[in-house]
């Protein structure tokens, strides 16, 4: 009688104590949902570009003025479309229009005529680019590609200022890069791209006997922030 008096007070504190930690409730673990990609969004970026420009002015004159250097600092706004799919592809199509002050000039070296400058100017530019990428959760690495347009300014001055002539016209061509994209927020992103583009050439007339094709082409590197809806 004693021996079981004795384990009934032995096993009695082990039952409570294993009461209380059923009781316990157990707190649920709340699943982590991954970021998504899908969406319109819209924002603003800026940048710098660097490139050449390109002409044919020595089948005109007897000059050597058919490239130099242009650069410039050039920003804009953005918008497009995202769709993700399961596989943590994206695919998307965005549109951007930038104001651009990237312009440069040569000096031309005429024996005959006097030493004169060849300045080119772009004043604006934009593009319409599908994009592809892979998703890393918040981070997105894409390429991108498609038509871009910009106005090309040619104005042939002398020395002294006069203006011998001038033209203007906008050009199609084709752009290509890549770039990176972080979700701070799931509505705020940042980005950092480079891209190359080569807008053509385009027959410009800057005198009544001076016609001549000129073009250019750049590599601009940007960094931009996007709302997503």
């Amino acid at each position: 009688m004693k021996k079981i008096v004795l384990a009934a007070f032995l096993l009695a504190p082990t039952s409570a104590l294993a009461a209380d930690l059923a009781a316990t409730p157990v707190e649920p673990v709340a699943p982590i949902t991954p970021y998504s990609w899908t969406g319109f969004y819209v924002g603003a970026h800026i940048g710098y570009a660097w490139g050449k420009e390109r002409d044919d002015l020595s089948r005109t004159l007897p000059v050597p003025a058919d490239s130099f250097n242009v650069n410039g600092v050039l920003g804009g706004l953005h918008a497009g479309y995202n769709e993700q799919f399961s596989n943590n592809i994206v695919v998307g199509l965005e549109g951007d229009i930038d104001l651009s002050g990237i312009n440069g000039s040569h000096t031309v070296i005429d024996a005959n005529n006097g030493n004169s400058r060849l300045h080119m100017r772009n004043r604006w530019q934009g593009s319409i680019r599908a994009r592809l990428g892979y998703a890393f959760d918040r981070v997105l690495v894409y390429a991108t590609g498609g038509v871009a347009f910009a106005d090309i300014r040619e104005r042939w001055n002398l020395f002294d200022g006069d203006i011998v002539g001038s033209g203007s016209k906008t050009k199609a061509g084709w752009t290509v890069g890549a770039g990176v994209e972080y979700a701070f927020t799931d509505n705020w992103i940042g980005r950092v791209e480079v891209r190359y583009t080569d807008f053509g050439k385009s027959r410009f007339r800057v005198a009544p006997d001076t016609r001549f094709k000129a073009g250019f082409h750049e590599t601009v590197a940007l960094v931009g922030v996007s709302y997503k809806f």
